[in-house]
């Protein structure tokens, strides 16, 4: 049984809850924020509260673009709460959490809104009798800052090392009690390859709930990283001389309830329609890439030989290939497939969209082939034998732009928009070498750095 919002807010207030954070992530992948308390959650879920467009025009420093579209003093929207999705952020401290989405004062959707296009994605799944389910996994260092310094592991042991997680016991101890305190489902944390480096994997839900969720776990890995007086970072590349920091995505999709990567007579199992949905992410995956890496700094992570998988390339168990397929084993987990050059720069909202939007169109649309799957590395190929995916987002933008199913699928509002985040990016970054490329985003998504 679904509560109005009066009961809802009463039941919530009952659990000790007093305050609602509602956010949602603009262009540049910066979760924003209005506070009400939660007294008003009524009114915040029917009417919402004011949010200008011009947040879109806001670059990853902070800065409005003068040159988007956006970058103007008129209008506004409502911001409205969605009740369904509402959870706890910090229990103990009295906070609960909702993603909101943007409204027209006129009551009409507003056509450019991320979690809205994930959503009219996810109901056209539906509609064709198909679901998509996803979970992300999430990257981060843990690091001791002082303004103007590059981060510093704050805590010693090795790659998956248990000598990690016995040095920083307190600290998984407290990272754990508070994704659960938070209602955060979760599969699997460990100590990753990098120094100071974690791993947390979130459970596949819904596209909704999948990018809820990385939203929400976000903001809590963030607040427990500062009770111990260090910082996490989710850069794609923190320094030059460490690993980056990935955002992979895991997705299987199932039709009328039976798993299409899975069950037919193709390589590793798939099936028909399988084939066809992985042959069209392949096919877009450079114009995807504009989304799943919008950062300049994120094709500095994208480099050979170093599992982020930098090729137009699919393989089976492959952590090298761009789509990684993980068939169906004796875990009994159905077969999904990995995106692996994706970063905690992007947009879960618009990611998970536009991948929605190209599973649809490529289970209803033109035949395409799929190339058979790649073994080893890629990098190992003669020159030319395999295509390299854009060395930069000023490729990937291009990409973006000329592909007719994404531009199509989301409506020029929203991609129109998104081509002026993009070019505000690349323009940002174009005087800069990798140092300072780095350096001015290895705190993200600490926006403007620690100052």
């Amino acid at each position: 049984m679904t509560l109005s919002p009066a009961a809802l807010a009463s039941s919530l207030a009952d659990q000790g809850l007093r305050w609602l954070a509602i956010t949602w992530v603009n262009h540049a992948g910066a979760p924003l924020v209005k506070v009400v308390p939660l007294a008003h959650l009524q009114q915040a879920v029917r009417t919402g509260v004011g949010f200008s467009p011009v947040a879109d025009a806001f670059g990853t420093d902070g800065s409005i673009d003068p040159a988007h579209r956006l970058a103007v003093p008129d209008g506004d929207l409502r911001l409205k709460a969605d009740p369904a999705a509402l959870a706890p952020l910090a229990p103990a401290r009295g906070w609960a959490w909702a993603p909101g989405e943007r409204w027209q004062r006129n009551g009409e959707p507003y056509a450019a809104d991320q979690r809205h296009f994930c959503r009219r994605q996810q109901e056209g799944l539906e509609a064709a009798g198909l679901t998509l389910q996803a979970g992300f996994e999430l990257e981060w260092l843990v690091a001791e800052a002082e303004p103007g310094a590059a981060p510093r592991p704050a805590m010693p042991g090795g790659p998956y090392g248990a000598d990690r997680l016995v040095e920083g016991f307190d600290y998984a101890t407290a990272l754990l009690e508070a994704i659960e305190a938070a209602g955060l489902p979760w599969l699997q944390f460990h100590p990753e390859y990098g120094a100071s480096q974690f791993e947390l994997s979130l459970a596949p839900g819904t596209a909704l709930e999948a990018a809820d969720r990385l939203v929400r776990a976000r903001l809590v890995i963030q607040r427990v990283s500062r009770r111990f007086g260090w910082r996490c970072s989710f850069s794609p590349k923190p320094s030059l001389e460490r690993v980056g920091d990935g955002g992979h995505l895991h997705f299987s999709v199932q039709r009328a309830g039976q798993p299409l990567l899975q069950g037919g007579e193709g390589v590793a199992g798939l099936s028909e329609a399988g084939q066809q949905l992985l042959a069209t992410l392949l096919e877009e995956l450079p114009a995807l890439m504009a989304l799943a890496c919008p950062l300049a700094v994120s094709y500095l992570r994208l480099g050979p030989s170093s599992w982020s998988a930098p090729f137009q390339v699919w393989g089976v168990e492959n952590r090298e290939a761009a789509l990684r397929l993980i068939p169906s084993a004796a875990d009994g987990a159905a077969a999904h497939l990995e995106l692996k050059v994706s970063d905690l720069g992007a947009n879960p909202y618009l990611l998970l969209g536009a991948v929605q939007l190209l599973v649809r169109q490529g289970l209803a649309g033109q035949q395409r082939s799929l190339p058979p799957p790649l073994s080893g590395d890629p990098a190992a190929l003669p020159l030319g034998q395999v295509s390299r995916l854009p060395g930069s987002l000023e490729q990937a933008s291009a990409a973006f732009a000329a592909s007719a199913l994404l531009r199509q699928g989301m409506g020029e509002a929203l991609h129109g928009s998104l081509l002026d985040s993009q070019a505000a990016e690349v323009r940002r970054c174009a005087q800069l070498s990798p140092e300072q490329q780095v350096a001015a985003s290895c705190w993200w998504p600490l926006v403007g750095g620690l100052g």
